[in-house]
């Protein structure tokens, strides 16, 4: 008799036990469900979000135009024109451009006529000049003791505008000068129109 009561206890807690296992597996089969849920939400999230932002390339990619190129963030410009006319120009007497519109960076002087990098890099320089019924100008842009350019603007023969422009690009040091100077005479007046219907001016900026 008692050997059959314990048989039957046995047995009870035997399936008590695979109850108690069952339940356990259940919960845990449960959570695991919840679980994958949760990553299929995410993968949907990640698949909506913009292509590249977690590949490490394009983060390389994103940082890198972060980065502030050199003279970006001290940009240097200058736009400079004549408010009057300039007669009886000197010979290599520097032409002072002496309304200035634009000067980024306190390169261009209007006292000495003459920009100053306060950067190393590489430059571009523009520049109108103009004359009137007969008249013409010969003129330099210098770098420092280096003559850039050479022209002339020249109406010297007849009633007309004369008008020259031209571009330089060069590399330049810290300190170094550029300026527009008249060149020889001949028989050049030598007068620069600031006023009427051609405005001299004088610009430059950094380019790298």
């Amino acid at each position: 008799m008692n050997f059959v009561f314990l048989a039957l206890n046995l047995i009870y807690l035997v399936s008590a036990n695979d109850t108690y296992h069952s339940n356990q597996n259940a919960e845990i089969l449960r959570k695991l469900a919840d679980l994958e849920n949760k990553v299929s939400v995410l993968d949907e999230k990640l698949e909506s979000c913009p292509s590249g932002i977690l590949n490490p390339e394009s983060d390389g990619e994103i940082r890198d135009r972060r980065i502030v190129p050199q003279g970006a963030a001290s940009p240097v410009a200058f736009y400079a024109h004549l408010s009057k006319d300039l007669t009886n120009l000197g010979l290599y007497q520097a032409i002072h451009f002496d309304e200035v519109l634009l000067n980024e960076g306190n390169g261009y002087s209007v006292h000495a006529g003459e920009f100053v990098a306060p950067v190393p890099g590489l430059y571009v320089f523009s520049w109108t000049i103009s004359v009137s019924n007969r008249m013409c100008l010969k003129y330099e842009v210098v770098k420092n003791s280096a003559v850039l350019s050479y022209f002339i603007s020249d109406a010297y023969d007849h009633d007309d505008w004369a008008v020259s422009s031209g571009t330089a690009i060069t590399r330049i040091n810290t300190d170094d000068r550029v300026w527009i100077r008249t060149s020889d005479f001949l028989t050049c007046s030598h007068t620069v129109k600031g006023v009427g219907y051609g405005t001299s001016s004088f610009t430059g900026f950094l380019l790298h």
